[in-house]
């Protein structure tokens, strides 16, 4: 996997952009390029002391939809610099939205357009001092847009508002944040949702079950989490969910944390993880509680990962819900595109999620996420 660390130096971002309050951009009606004449009038970027929750939005659209209204990619001869800053690269997904940012890169370049994307992380997802650094380097070096996944709600805020101060719109791929000029990622809340859904199917209406969270300073740990709670609550309340802590992504302490679960609850049927680092280490305390995996409990994980796959196939992790990361990296870089060619983009575009465990697990992604390229005028 290409990992692109260097800086690209390029023009200040130019021209109005302004927000308005729906969050859509200014651009032609045609969805033709912006205004680039009044260069004095200053943007108005999202504040970072507001409150942004992207399941708040009115105007939100899923990608999907998102296309079907602007059609093919309009046509442009400006030329763009996108810094990516995600939380690390020793987590496969972030590579992959890395990855996923320079493959549209490389399909913009190759239908004439003039775009790189450079993305670098922090040493690991609890570096919030160095992931910061990187974004005030990133804001420096004058890049026009930054694609950004902050380890926690507020480690980037100064360097948001840095990037604000020099005309730079920042944003939110996967984790929303205060400050965020527009959001790109799956639908958080709902992915907890459908967890709840395929571990009722499973374990036949009526048990226990347990969740296991990433980072309590997060909203995509709290959506996730009141997500699967919330739908047995209005579903089927004779599901129970009779234990929740938090694991802080890491798979040592998510096994630490399930072992406990499996003293204190003996009748625990499934247990549904933030993601699938943490579901791994709880697949092995399972493993050493002599308990069968997809018959005695279940491990539900999220994000989609490789390895998460490979568990699948093993008949160890029961399932993830896949959002696709090296396309959900596409898509951010496609709609960040698109918002500064001056297309009408609304601030919350939803990546779509899917469901992957022994029935489908063997299917490729684009199979399973029903891709297809963009289309360039």
């Amino acid at each position: 996997m290409k990992r692109k660390v260097a800086l690209l130096l390029c023009l200040a971002l130019t021209g109005t952009m302004v927000l308005g309050g729906c969050g859509s951009s200014k651009g032609d009606s045609d969805g033709g390029e912006k205004d680039a004449s009044k260069d004095s009038q200053k943007t108005k970027w999202a504040s970072t002391d507001e409150t942004f929750n992207p399941l708040d939005e009115k105007d939100a659209i899923s990608f999907e939809d998102l296309r079907e209204k602007l059609g093919a990619i309009s046509k442009s001869d400006k030329e763009f610099s996108f810094a990516g800053n995600v939380k690390a690269f020793e987590n496969v997904v972030w590579q992959e939205i890395a990855n996923g940012y320079e493959g549209f890169a490389d399909d913009a370049k190759a239908a004439g357009r003039k775009l790189t994307v450079d993305t670098t992380s922090p040493m690991g997802e609890s570096d919030e001092e160095g992931q910061l650094s990187i974004l005030k380097d990133q804001v420096r070096q004058g890049v026009n847009a930054v694609l950004l996944s902050p380890i926690s709600d507020a480690n980037c805020l100064p360097g948001i508002e840095a990037a604000h101060d020099a005309d730079i719109p920042v944003f939110a791929v996967n984790n929303e944040f205060n400050g965020a000029d527009m959001f790109v990622g799956p639908n958080s809340l709902e992915q907890g949702e459908i967890a709840a859904e395929w571990v009722n199917d499973k374990i036949g209406g009526k048990g226990e079950v347990a969740i296991v969270m990433g980072m309590a300073k997060t909203g995509v740990t709290r959506n996730r989490t009141e997500g699967f709670e919330s739908w047995f609550k209005e579903n089927n309340p004779d599901i129970e969910v009779v234990a929740k802590q938090n694991a802080d992504w890491d798979r040592s302490k998510a096994k630490d944390v399930a072992a406990t679960f499996l003293k204190t609850y003996p009748d625990l049927k499934a247990v549904f993880c933030n993601n699938d680092v943490m579901a791994l280490g709880v697949v092995e305390a399972v493993k050493e509680a002599n308990l069968e995996l997809n018959k005695d409990i279940y491990v539900i994980g999220c994000d989609g990962q490789s390895e998460a796959y490979d568990s699948i196939r093993a008949g160890e992790m029961a399932a993830t819900i896949d959002s696709f990361p090296y396309y959900e990296g596409y898509m951010a870089a496609e709609v960040c595109y698109r918002w500064m060619i001056g297309q009408d983009v609304p601030k919350v575009v939803f990546t779509p999620c899917r469901m992957l465990d022994s029935t489908n697990v063997d299917k490729t992604a684009e199979e399973n996420l029903g891709w297809e390229a963009p289309t360039f005028e």
